[in-house]
């Protein structure tokens, strides 16, 4: 399928650059996000303590099926953002046996005058797999979202509006997929 769009990979880069300090990463907490379309499902879990993070996430779209496990050991780059490096396991339709792979991945959360920016950058070996978000968000709860991703099997690319349910942790999804050419709707519980 696609590989990776290395204009991306730079415009993200300087993005990072751009956005000034970096706030330390608050080390505990736990995500997790489903969002559910005609032809195509997903469903997402982080979880982190310390300096260890364990994720795991399900995709069921049109002709096939994902899913997948990491464990990584996460380093604070200071100015940077974290670096998150560690096994991962997966498997797919196709495959007859589980995989293993290394993921590693490099995230930044920066608070802005009209809220926050996080950007997201990660690359597994399995499948070659690759995805890259942006998301920021304002004082009120409503954020935008912006992601792509890709590997052997599939490419999608990904519009998205959130908003928060008060002032907890809850956020209700609804967005586009622009290869799927189908919009979705889901939930979000973010911890950190």
């Amino acid at each position: 399928m696609h590989k990776i769009h290395w204009l991306s990979v730079a415009v993200a880069t300087s993005l990072t650059q751009a956005l000034g300090p970096v706030s330390p990463a608050r080390a505990d907490g736990t995500f997790l996000q489903a969002d559910l379309g005609t032809n195509t499902s997903d469903a997402v879990f982080a979880i982190s303590r310390g300096k260890v993070s364990f994720g795991a996430n399900f995709s069921d779209y049109e002709g096939g099926w994902s899913t997948g496990a990491v464990v990584t050991r996460d380093f604070a780059l200071g100015g940077i953002g974290t670096l998150k490096v560690g096994p991962s396991i997966g498997r797919t339709l196709s495959d007859d046996n589980w995989r293993l792979g290394v993921r590693a991945g490099l995230e930044r959360y920066s608070p802005t005058r009209f809220g926050h920016v996080f950007l997201l950058a990660q690359y597994n070996t399995i499948d070659q797999d690759w995805f890259a978000l942006f998301q920021a968000g304002n004082r009120s709860g409503l954020g935008l979202e912006l992601s792509a991703g890709g590997s052997d099997t599939y490419s999608e690319r990904t519009i998205a509006v959130t908003q928060k349910i008060g002032d907890g942790p809850v956020s209700i999804r609804a967005g586009w997929r622009a290869f799927a050419k189908e919009a979705f709707v889901g939930l979000s519980i973010n911890t950190y």
